[in-house]
């Protein structure tokens, strides 16, 4: 049958540490004599024992200073006081020391075992629940605190701390994984003496306990190459656990304090461990949200300037600042094509890259999934830029590549691919968000494609308008182009930014749209108008704004067309606007309108000269024309000719990149 557990009696009293022998054995307890507090100490050092009964008047220490010191250094142990003279002051006295109860002698077999038992049971209670104040502290470091509220290594540094003390070892480490259930481990805390092993003894310690799901537990007996050392003669290990395989390992070494570990400690450390492994991973899991957000927030921040462009040169150039911010590659590329589409190929790669390196591999990896036309297009023709890079490359070795489809993109097909000859091989899976990154470039390289091929589109129609009106008068052919320079030109001197200089450019080009609609026998009457007639050239703005009216694209300037008509001073037409009221576009549409009217020959007479334009601009400053205006077109005049200005325009090219 089991001992129930080991007491140590401590009297100078041979006879009263017999009596105690002789009651308590027969309980199957078994028992320890000491005959003073500092015997007692002594071999406390060598063995464990659950109880101790101790006289308190002795000649050397007294019980209640063995009490004291059994409480601070072995707070597991109860402690009972044997006195010749009970009473109420000395009972507080003994539980302010530590003890647990006393016992006044004389006393009786019954009243010893009584005592004795409630010590024991109070005992194993207090020990099932929290054993120890050390083991509270332990508790409370690895259960209620929150580790996002310090640093991991301020975590680690205090557990470790904690189980050196609690357990009253004479050095400790804390291993983490990389990965959980990986076997490689690294040393992330230590605590007390750890020369005391050497490392390639802790860490076959560390493998040792790996293996063993309960922990490990090697004491002096122990046939073990480990314990090569006098120093250390007890090593305890056990594994940390989290949901998807061990986080790492706590172990404790005990050299100086003649103790081995018992199965009991191994428990108890098994449990702290398990709740060091709850936090951990909340630990984990928490910074990898945090690493995600911010990835995520990085992402959006990134997105956002290149999707807040239309250009394709910015979007492209954006989006490759970008990747090599997030992740290292030697190819970046993208490829583009629709029907009736020029194909957009862009690639930015290494410097020091082969050409031939692209013809072999890589080309094959493309085109297993990509149509291998496009795959030609793709590396043979495009805009190509180069960047610097001391990373090692073996050239020679297949690259890893991904690539993704944009086959889903609208009625765009083709590919945005990454690739890397790194000479480390890495797993071709790039981070996530890597890959929604990449996602949102598709968008807006599409987007900003898709609105330079409508653009152009949208520019090609507003010319086929323009010399449509135009071509109903052969005398007046070039006039909307013309005013289109001269317009322009205007809006350079006064500063305008491009995207409103394009926009007055279309403006220009449509403004007399309105006269599809005018009978080609007045458009081209060769004499004087009748009022009538007069009348219904009079109605073109207004026809020209119904005929946009419907067109969104043309929104932003259709009320420069319909206003080019009305004068500064309010006698205008077809609404009689005057000053301010009237839309800055169509008041520089009107200086210019009428500067190409005098100076280009009609069906009814010829061109009456520049100095007659300007002169008539001059004499009109303030009430036909804006005076600011008409200084700004007066200005350009002083330094280019009619003729210049038109040949700079041609030279740009009547389809000029607008809204850049």
């Amino acid at each position: 049958m089991a001992a129930k557990g080991n007491i140590l009696v401590v009297d100078d009293d041979q006879g009263v540490r017999l009596f105690c022998r002789e009651a308590l054995e027969l309980q199957n307890f078994i028992v320890v004599e000491a005959e003073n507090a500092a015997e007692a100490l002594e071999i406390l050092k060598k063995t464990s024992f659950s109880l101790i009964l101790s006289d308190i008047l002795m000649p050397d220490i007294s019980g209640l200073d063995l009490a004291s010191k059994v409480r601070d250094e072995y707070p597991d142990t109860f402690v009972v006081l044997i006195t010749g003279h009970g009473s109420i002051d000395l009972a507080k006295d003994a539980i302010q020391r530590g003890a647990f109860d006393f016992i006044t002698k004389p006393f009786k077999i019954e009243a010893l075992h009584q005592t004795v038992d409630r010590a024991m049971e109070v005992r194993e209670k207090q020990l099932a629940v929290l054993p120890s104040p050390e083991l509270k502290d332990l508790y409370d470091l690895t259960a209620n605190i929150n580790i996002s509220e310090q640093s991991l290594q301020t975590y680690l540094d205090n557990l470790v701390f904690s189980l050196k003390k609690t357990f009253r070892g004479d050095s400790a480490r804390i291993y983490l994984s990389d990965e959980p259930g990986s076997l490689s481990l690294s040393r992330k805390a230590g605590s007390g003496n750890e020369g005391v092993l050497s490392d390639e003894a802790w860490e076959s310690t560390s493998k040792a306990a790996l293996e063993n799901e309960g922990g490990y537990l090697t004491v002096d007996d122990s046939e073990h190459p480990l314990l090569e050392s006098n120093e250390v003669f007890s090593v305890m290990a056990v594994p940390v656990p989290g949901p998807e395989g061990n986080l790492g390992l706590c172990m404790v070494t005990r050299s100086h304090i003649p103790a081995p570990f018992t199965t009991r400690d191994l428990k108890l450390m098994g449990l702290f461990s398990a709740q060091a492994g709850n936090q951990l991973t909340t630990y984990r899991m928490a910074s990898s949200l945090r690493e995600q957000a911010d990835n995520l927030e990085q992402v959006n921040i990134l997105a956002a300037d290149f999707s807040s462009s239309l250009d394709t040169s910015h979007v492209l150039s954006s989006i490759s600042r970008s990747l090599k911010n997030m992740v290292e590659f030697d190819l970046f590329g993208i490829f583009l094509s629709g029907k009736d589409m020029i194909p957009l190929s862009y690639m930015l790669v290494r410097s020091d890259i082969p050409d031939e390196v692209l013809e072999t591999d890589f080309r094959f990896i493309l085109e297993k999934t990509q149509n291998s036309k496009d795959v030609q297009l793709f590396l043979d023709s495009g805009i190509r830029d180069a960047f610097a890079s001391a990373r090692p490359t073996d050239w020679q070795r297949s690259p890893v590549v991904d690539i993704l489809d944009l086959g889903e993109f609208g009625s765009f097909r083709g590919m945005i691919v990454l690739a890397s000859w790194a000479k480390e091989k890495k797993s071709s899976t790039v981070p996530s968000y890597v890959s929604i990154l990449i996602r949102q470039a598709a968008a807006a390289v599409s987007n900003a494609y898709l609105f330079e091929t409508s653009e152009r589109n949208y520019i090609q129609a507003i010319s086929a308008l323009a010399s449509a009106v135009d071509a109903k008068d052969p005398y007046t052919h070039n006039h909307s182009r013309n005013v289109a320079a001269y317009v322009s030109s205007i809006a350079a001197r006064m500063k305008f930014p491009p995207r409103d200089i394009s926009l007055l450019h279309n403006a220009a080009l449509l403004h007399d749209i309105g006269k599809i609609g005018i009978p080609e026998s007045i458009l081209n009457k060769n004499g004087s108008l009748t009022k009538p007639e007069y009348s219904i050239i009079k109605t073109h703005p207004e026809v020209g704004y119904n005929i946009l009216r419907p067109v969104t694209a043309f929104a932003s300037f259709i009320n420069a067309v319909r206003y080019h008509h009305e004068r500064f001073d309010g006698n205008g037409y077809p609404a009689g606007l005057a000053g301010e009221d009237i839309p800055i576009q169509a008041r520089m549409l009107a200086v210019a309108d009428c500067f190409d009217a005098i100076t280009s020959d009609r069906v009814y007479r010829k061109s009456l000269g520049v100095d007659f334009a300007i002169e008539e601009i001059r004499k009109n400053r303030g009430t036909q024309f804006d005076p600011d205006i008409s200084d700004a077109i007066l200005s350009v005049l002083k330094t280019t000719t009619p003729e210049d200005i038109i040949a700079n325009y041609i030279s740009l090219g009547s389809n000029q990149d607008i809204f850049s």
